[in-house]
């Protein structure tokens, strides 16, 4: 597909506007390759392979005229009475009831081998291939924040994690939904290999928006993926405040389940506060995670505070440790990771940590980049695009010719840094 020719005009003023005229489907091109590495190389592989010709100013703006079509606003309105009558629908649904039930089996001491067994080895489920009856629909929603390496001059007022107190990141925000089917009774369909069967594929969303603007986005994001349809819904998050007054706002009925591995994170800092005195102070310690950690994965939280009251404390140590088992103790409900197991529910951040890697560091935390937030805005919403296949099925085979017009090199250059 050759390229239209490319145009400048000048215009009177210190303003200089420019119009790169090429066909739609070499604009996407374009923003596909620009998308995936730095605009330089990008240029190497499109004028090099392609034989575009191309300026690295021209492949960054017309990538950003690409991106900016897929570029989400947050809604103006939520209609809370579908909150409600979800609330209503799911008050009562057979997976919440088959949670209790495996949460009553894992506080049955007579089988604590067996549930541990069960944890370990993976939840009583079906064969997805053998079952062919009715289904229940759940939804998973997941969501994370990630910093993005920003321009000195948009964070100068920015608070940040440095020593003196500045940024040199703001933060992305990804959310993810997907849709497990269990059987009308509630337990897990497998593979052969004994993992939760999934045939449909993550549907990713971002924003470098405030946790305010991103909560309705998330919860529209959902609803275009199906919430309506749901029997079940299961929210995933890790400790972050923000992300659980977005759960409580917008998904109030929902299962919620805290990553289990950030939680171990929190079992790994508590035994740093615990003392563990002589030669064999560090076996100790080893096994004191060990045991935390199993009683954990059974959801005995209450087991595990009672383990670590019972060891002393390092001097100067018990106030982080207590603040280290409120964490705990405020979510319980959180963390019935015992009963989840068994009804084969994902508690692990695997899904929304790999789309904050896919879709922000791959492309956006490389060596010398500081992005614009807007410019960041943009190539988020690209790349979920690509990966949710709206990219390709917006951009379809066609001879029409679509204008990109940019402001002048001086005002755009410091941007393609990236």
């Amino acid at each position: 597909m050759e390229l239209v020719d490319y145009e400048v005009t000048l215009k009177d003023g210190p303003t200089e506007v420019q119009t790169a005229k090429c066909t739609r489907n070499a604009a996407a091109s374009i923003a596909l390759v620009c998308s995936e590495s730095s605009y330089e190389q990008a240029s190497l592989v499109l004028n090099r392979l392609a034989g575009f010709g191309l300026s690295v100013m021209t492949e960054f703006h017309i990538t950003n005229s690409v991106g900016s079509e897929f570029v989400k606003k947050p809604p103006t309105e939520i209609d809370s009475s579908n909150i409600s009558e979800m609330n209503e629908k799911n008050r009562e649904n057979v997976l919440k009831n088959r949670v209790m039930e495996m949460h009553n089996l894992c506080n049955n001491k007579k089988l604590k081998k067996f549930i541990q067994k069960m944890v370990k080895y993976g939840p009583d489920g079906i064969l997805y291939k053998d079952y062919h009856g009715p289904t229940i629909k759940v939804m998973f929603i997941s969501c994370d924040g990630t910093g993005v390496p920003g321009r000195p001059k948009e964070l100068a007022k920015k608070k940040g994690k440095q020593s003196d107190g500045s940024a040199k990141t703001f933060e992305a925000k990804i959310g993810a939904v997907y849709i497990i089917e269990y059987t009308a009774d509630g337990k897990p369909l497998l593979t052969e290999s004994g993992d939760i069967y999934r045939d449909k594929k993550v549907i990713y969303m971002g924003t470098t928006c405030t946790a305010e603007d991103f909560g309705p986005m998330l919860y529209q994001h959902a609803v275009e993926n199906g919430l309506d349809d749901m029997d079940c819904v299961v929210f995933l998050g890790d400790g972050a405040k923000w992300i659980w007054g977005i759960q409580q706002e917008y998904f109030p009925y929902a299962l919620t389940a805290i990553d289990l591995y950030h939680a171990i994170e929190h079992v790994n800092a508590i035994a740093d506060l615990i003392q563990f005195k002589g030669q064999t102070g560090s076996n100790k310690k080893k096994a004191f995670k060990e045991e935390c950690i199993e009683l954990l994965r059974c959801g005995n939280i209450l087991g595990m505070l009672d383990l670590i009251k019972s060891k002393p404390c390092k001097e100067g140590k018990k106030e982080k440790l207590d603040t280290d088992m409120k964490y705990f103790s405020s979510n319980i409900e959180r963390m019935n990771y015992g009963a989840f197991a068994l009804c084969g529910i994902f508690v692990g951040s695997g899904v929304i940590e790999a789309g904050c890697k896919v879709i922000v560091a791959n492309r956006m935390k490389n060596a010398g980049m500081h992005w614009s937030t807007d410019n960041a805005e943009i190539m988020i919403a690209l790349r979920c695009a690509i990966r949710n296949d709206e990219f390709f099925n917006s951009y379809i085979p066609n001879n029409k010719a679509s204008k990109v017009r940019f402001p002048s090199k001086t005002c755009a250059a410091s941007a393609c840094a990236a």
